[in-house]
């Protein structure tokens, strides 16, 4: 975590990756070269993190280790560890002292679309989302619950794991239930990283992690 300005509280971002093997440890998050390269965990670890990142936040990054995704995992167990990590057990045993009131998800590919669920929550302040993969509708009661939480949604039109169509779906249902003013959406024509064959278009949990104005906005909140 960042040294914070007068000994106030840094604000916390809860990473969840997407979907993969999963065959390591929680340090492999930090593998520059590793399954989950490019997000927040392994720019931080390799010194590439935005100035708002490393300056600005605490981060949790939980590992579904053994799992192919957070799919697999309780979603009240999610909600019970970063509650843990916010408590005077999690401090602890090592997790920084953050600002509770200002927690903020991130999610990429399968934690995109588990983070949904966990927003519904409204434990936290708001989240990113890229690359968000429920082909369905979200029930009417989510809907409900998502109104007024600050999403930002990050998609390409060319990904070939999840179709943009997921995002687009997501974005039209919370500006429809009355969340317009507070839900942003960058919609991308083409991948943004390169990404070619069968991982064409998802990566936009690396554009999104390596942009500074996700963090800014944040911080607005």
């Amino acid at each position: 975590p960042p040294k914070s300005n007068g000994g106030g509280k840094v604000p916390l971002i809860v990473v969840l990756h997407g979907a993969g093997l999963n065959d390591g440890d929680v340090w492999s998050l930090a593998d520059p070269r590793g399954e989950h390269a490019g997000l927040i965990p392994s720019l931080l670890a390799s010194g590439k993190a935005p100035q708002e990142l490393k300056e600005g936040f605490a981060v949790l990054a939980p590992y579904s280790k053994g799992k192919r995704s957070f799919y697999e995992e309780p979603r009240s167990r999610m909600i019970k560890f970063v509650e843990w990590a916010l408590s005077d057990a999690g401090r602890q045993a090592g997790c920084p002292v953050v600002d509770s009131s200002r927690v903020f998800l991130f999610g990429f590919s399968d934690g995109a679309t588990v983070g949904v669920e966990l927003l519904t929550t409204r434990r936290f302040r708001g989240g990113v989302l890229a690359a968000y993969g429920f082909t369905g509708n979200l029930p009417a009661k989510a809907t409900e619950r998502l109104r007024n939480v600050p999403v930002w949604v990050f998609h390409s039109k060319d990904d070939v794991i999840f179709p943009v169509e997921c995002s687009d779906k997501l974005v039209k249902a919370l500006r429809g239930a009355g969340s317009k003013d507070v839900v942003r959406y960058t919609r991308f024509d083409r991948d943004q990283e390169g990404f070619t064959g069968r991982v064409k278009g998802h990566s936009t949990g690396i554009t999104a992690s390596k942009d500074p104005e996700i963090y800014r906005w944040m911080l607005s909140l």
